[in-house]
């Protein structure tokens, strides 16, 4: 079977479902840019986990970076005659897909990735109008849509008659023994930050108002639990109000600035919390990283990982509802044991496995290819 994946660039945690869309649908995946524009990542770095030679499309950029009019995408359909085109949501590759279908009669199914929120959609909470617009209209035109959540499924199913739900996640597999590795990373921290007998409440992301990482060091400062110890991984814009928040704030806050690879993932080894909460995003992959290294998340019921919260995993909060974050952030702090003075691996509090989303989109598009990594 011959297929098409067009994204625009490669993200980290989704290096996974990229390797598993490549050994399932025997695809070539193609992409805008080698690296993305709204965070920076190590390209080589991610290349390196990547099970296919990316093929990365040239074009002219209008407007926005991700308004993108590649070339050879016509050329490519043509060529490759697909079973399967999977685009990004409502962007130019999709007209150009759809034109190569229609114009130059070849026939294949035609599906977008769409990262929208039910926030999004509900709360008309979108980044733009011209967004919203499309959504209303073009999943017509389309075969099936790949959302984040069951939520945005049964709307999409509600209004168009088709979605089928994809999580941004790791593949567990892959991901535990990674963790393990970085154990003595984790270690060194609890030395060099003094967290032995501590709770860590971490935040790891773009420090930028949508985050509303000023509301989580609010809540912080006004908690009961005495033990706790906020961690905030990342950099951006806001850094320098919220190291002022923090230094009126009457307990530790710790920034330890941007981290990737080894120096991000083992936060997750000893974290009690990973919180987010964003006013508006779209899924949040970073409760999932926080999920599968044993932490348990308080999430904003703004944010589509809220759909990851099932059974003693964590919270969904309100964001205008300081109260209650404060209550919930106590109440984990409760339920977890202070860190020792070594970090150990703990078991993933993930809900459901990678292979079973992979094979429920498998199964969808008959593919019965192996897709055990």
């Amino acid at each position: 079977m011959s297929s098409i994946f067009i994204r625009t660039s490669i993200a980290p945690y989704r290096i996974d479902t990229y390797n598993a869309f490549h050994r399932c649908f025997g695809m070539k995946m193609c992409f805008y840019r080698r690296e993305a524009t709204d965070q920076k990542f190590d390209p080589e770095w991610i290349e390196s986990q990547c099970e296919f030679k990316p093929i990365y499309l040239k074009g002219v950029t209008l407007g926005r970076p991700s308004r993108k009019l590649c070339f050879g995408i016509c050329r490519m359909i043509w060529r490759e005659k697909p079973e399967l085109v999977i685009v990004p949501e409502f962007q130019f590759p999709m007209w150009q897909a759809l034109f190569a279908r229609l114009f130059m009669r070849r026939k294949f199914r035609l599906v977008s990735m769409c990262d929208d929120s039910i926030d999004m959609i509900l709360d008309d909470n979108d980044y733009s109008w011209i967004h919203r617009m499309l959504r209303n209209r073009v999943p017509r035109l389309l075969d099936d849509i790949i959302v984040l959540t069951k939520d945005v499924q049964e709307w999409y199913r509600n209004h168009f008659g088709k979605g089928i739900w994809l999580p941004i996640m790791m593949d567990e597999k892959k991901a535990l023994p990674y963790y393990k590795s970085v154990l003595p990373v984790s270690t060194s921290y609890l030395d060099e930050f003094d967290l032995s007998g501590k709770k860590i409440i971490l935040f790891v992301g773009r420090l930028v108002k949508l985050k509303r990482v000023d509301l989580l060091i609010s809540a912080y400062g006004k908690m009961k639990s005495e033990d706790g110890v906020l961690v905030i991984v990342g950099d951006g814009e806001e850094r320098e109000s919220l190291e002022g928040l923090a230094r009126e704030c009457p307990r530790r806050v710790v920034f330890t600035g941007r981290l990737e690879g080894d120096s991000l993932y083992a936060w997750y080894n000893i974290a009690s919390v990973m919180v987010l909460l964003s006013s508006v995003e779209p899924f949040g992959a970073v409760t999932a990283e926080a999920l599968i290294g044993g932490s348990k998340i308080l999430i904003s019921d703004k944010a589509g990982s809220a759909c990851l919260v099932e059974g003693d995993n964590g919270f969904v909060t309100g964001i205008d509802d300081m109260d209650g974050i404060i209550s919930k952030l106590d109440s984990i702090l409760e339920s977890v044991p202070v860190l020792g003075k070594r970090a150990e691996i703990r078991d993933s509090r993930m809900p459901f496995t990678f292979d079973e989303c992979i094979e429920r989109i498998s199964t969808e598009y008959g593919i019965n290819k192996n897709i055990k990594g």
